[in-house]
């Protein structure tokens, strides 16, 4: 079972790139061989999340390179159950881009498709902080190639503010990678998190600045205000199986502030002790109320729907912001009804 845990990001890479290669101008193919592979997600899923289940924590070391030297993924019960959210949507949101004639109405969707899983489990799994920046990277391309499927300058506009919003929070991510490296020597996510909590507050002062970037960084991504302002237009222009498959993009965000936050730099920790724990409770909470105001001055279906995702996200925060294990618990819980209830609005707007 062990092996498995590669194969979610692996299979998906190597599916898209079959599909570009040798698939290119035969849909049926590449709908038979694209829902067929989320499919098989979806089982490979089941099983991780099985295996997690009772506590087990399983890892996979990418060419047999120990950890903090090498790549690792590592498979907990928080990893797996966001693997299988997303493996649940995923075939879900393909059945409907078939059936609609969506994917038909641009090139590339379906490897376009299997590339944004590959960055989205892949973010999910990853256990190094480098490795979950290049995901981000492989989600950030993916992603935009899915916005402006089918073409449109609404489309083309939404999706250049996108990326535009995201390469800013690469280049900080980027930064606080460096310093944190420079600080620690490792971007093992186990390993820094054992070396952080060693250092003396008085040496802490890059590590401090790293963290509030990481902070911006995964906010961005979350949608959280004042960093939201991305996702409005670029949801609501977004081709519909494509935006309820976004759906899941927004809680890759939460899944970072949860792992770095509780994990890395938790609230206890000297060093950053009173950066996150006393505002993110206020932003969590301006965000709920900017996502519902949005909703009822959108002129639009598909805009309300993107508003409500903000307020969702904004929702979802407020129970990571209270850092218990109750708060956390309640929070994966909205992510897994928010994630479908914002996909199935997506698709019914459409």
């Amino acid at each position: 079972m062990t092996h498995w845990l590669v194969l979610p990001i692996v299979l998906p890479a190597m599916l898209a790139a079959f599909l570009i290669l040798a698939a290119r101008f035969h849909l049926l193919i590449q709908r038979v061989f694209s829902l067929a592979g989320t499919l098989v997600l979806f089982g490979l899923a089941l099983g991780l999340f099985w295996q997690a289940s009772d506590g087990t924590v399983s890892l996979y070391q990418l060419g047999n390179w120990a950890a903090p030297f090498g790549i690792v993924l590592v498979a907990d019960r928080l990893s797996t159950l966001m693997v299988l959210i997303t493996c649940t949507l995923a075939p879900l949101v393909l059945l409907y881009a078939i059936g609609s004639g969506w994917d038909n109405r641009g090139r590339h969707f379906h490897p376009l498709f299997q590339f944004q899983l590959m960055g989205i489990l892949g973010a999910f799994l990853t256990g190094d902080a480098f490795n979950l920046f290049v995901f981000f990277e492989v989600l950030l391309i993916a992603s935009y190639g899915l916005m402006i499927h089918a073409g449109g300058p609404r489309r083309l506009r939404a999706g250049t503010q996108y990326v535009l919003y995201n390469l800013m929070g690469s280049t900080l991510f980027l930064f606080a990678l460096g310093t944190i490296y420079a600080e620690t020597g490792t971007l093992n996510m186990a390993d820094l998190a054992v070396r952080v909590a060693t250092l003396e507050a008085g040496d802490g002062a890059g590590i401090r600045v790293a963290a509030v970037l990481l902070l911006m960084v995964f906010a961005v991504k979350a949608a959280i205000l004042p960093l939201h302002f991305w996702l409005p237009a670029s949801y609501a222009e977004a081709p519909a199986p494509v935006a309820a498959l976004f759906a899941i993009m927004t809680k890759v965000g939460a899944y970072c502030i949860i792992r770095f936050y509780t994990l890395i730099f938790p609230p206890e920790l000297e060093i950053t002790k009173g950066l996150f724990d006393l505002w993110l409770m206020p932003a969590a909470l301006l965000t709920i109320a900017l996502g519902m105001v949005g909703v009822l001055g959108a002129g639009r279906a598909d805009r309300m729907v993107a508003f409500s995702v903000i307020g969702s996200m904004g929702m979802l925060l407020a129970g990571v912001s209270v850092f218990t294990p109750a708060g956390i618990s309640a929070a994966l819980y909205y992510a897994i009804h928010s994630t479908f209830a914002t996909a199935a609005l997506f698709l019914l707007v459409d």
